[in-house]
């Protein structure tokens, strides 16, 4: 039986992120949330189902075989509790859907009318819980990674807690940098480049071949991303192909240290946590001097600058 991860409507949680990733592309800890479900299905084929936009290769018809909400952290838990083999089944969490095992019937007819069973798992939901999660995911891919290449750091750089930082193959911590993963794991990805006199901080995860400077901590950088200047950027996911000018620098915590807000479809929601900082999507460039608002969302394509404080939030191609 095949596995299939597909994306549900919550996809516009997520927005602007998701308007070029499916969800179960983004980034928690080193892998993506498919790969991470993946992993717990070795030697399953894994097929996907997405938005008719999006360039992935997609299930074109719904058929049977063991459906996986895309948004699923998955744990080694995972196909223990929702197991490939079985009758016709809908597994829930809460009011979620969770998974469906469709064996006798097509995708659509079980969802109807198959039985249904709780299960515990944690269902990502907005993209700040990201964040929240990065420290325990990159502790748990990082195990994925062992006899894998490591990368090579100048020896005036400063590490603290050196267990907990993960150079992948290719990746460069130039001289005098600090890598501060006391608080939490660092993960920086293949052929990333870590600029001199760089300070890190975890919990963090730099995809690849990113060019990184400043300050930077508590965030993911999901890949192919420039930030080589001074600035800071903290509680933040970053996209692809994402260039921050120098001095670009985000707020991740108010000055009355109430919870930040996030613009979600259109409304203000209340994000419940004291630190947040911006979601950039892919492609976004920022000019000199950009000081991103707490909890700011910054849409594909974006070009923002002429310095000062940005929007809550900058719609894409703006």
């Amino acid at each position: 039986m095949n596995v299939i991860i597909y994306e549900d409507e919550h996809y516009n949680n997520f927005l602007p992120l998701t308007w070029t990733h499916p969800v179960y592309g983004l980034r928690c800890g080193i892998n993506t949330l498919a790969e991470k479900i993946a992993r717990q299905y070795p030697k399953t084929k894994i097929q996907y189902s997405c938005r008719y936009y999006l360039p992935i290769e997609k299930l074109m018809k719904f058929e049977r075989g063991l459906f996986i909400n895309g948004r699923v952290l998955a744990n080694k838990h995972l196909a223990k509790d929702i197991p490939l083999k079985g009758k016709d089944e809908v597994f829930v969490c809460g009011d979620e859907i969770v998974a469906i095992r469709a064996v006798s019937h097509d995708f659509k007819e079980v969802r109807k009318k198959a039985k249904t069973k709780k299960v515990k798992v944690r269902m990502i939901k907005y993209p700040w819980e990201l964040i929240a999660e990065l420290g325990s995911q990159v502790n748990e891919d990082k195990k994925a990674l062992k006899g894998k290449g490591r990368g090579k750091k100048d020896k005036s750089v400063v590490i603290y807690n050196a267990k907990n930082v993960i150079l992948d193959k290719g990746a460069v911590v130039e001289a005098g940098s600090v890598l501060d993963a006391r608080e939490g794991p660092i993960y920086i990805g293949k052929g990333t480049i870590i600029k001199p006199l760089t300070y890190l901080k975890g919990p963090l995860s730099i995809g690849p071949m990113c060019r990184i400077g400043g300050e930077v901590g508590e965030s993911i950088f999901h890949g192919y991303s420039n930030k080589q200047h001074y600035g800071f950027i903290g509680h933040s996911y970053i996209g692809e192909w994402v260039n921050l000018g120098a001095g670009t620098t985000n707020s991740d915590l108010k000055n009355n240290y109430s919870s930040v807000k996030v613009i979600v479809e259109g409304k203000l929601f209340d994000t419940g946590e004291k630190f947040v900082g911006c979601f950039i999507a892919d492609h976004a460039k920022t000019g000199i001097g950009t000081l991103i608002t707490t909890g700011a969302t910054i849409g594909v394509g974006s070009n923002v600058f002429g310095g000062g404080v940005t929007p809550k939030q900058v719609p894409s191609f703006r």
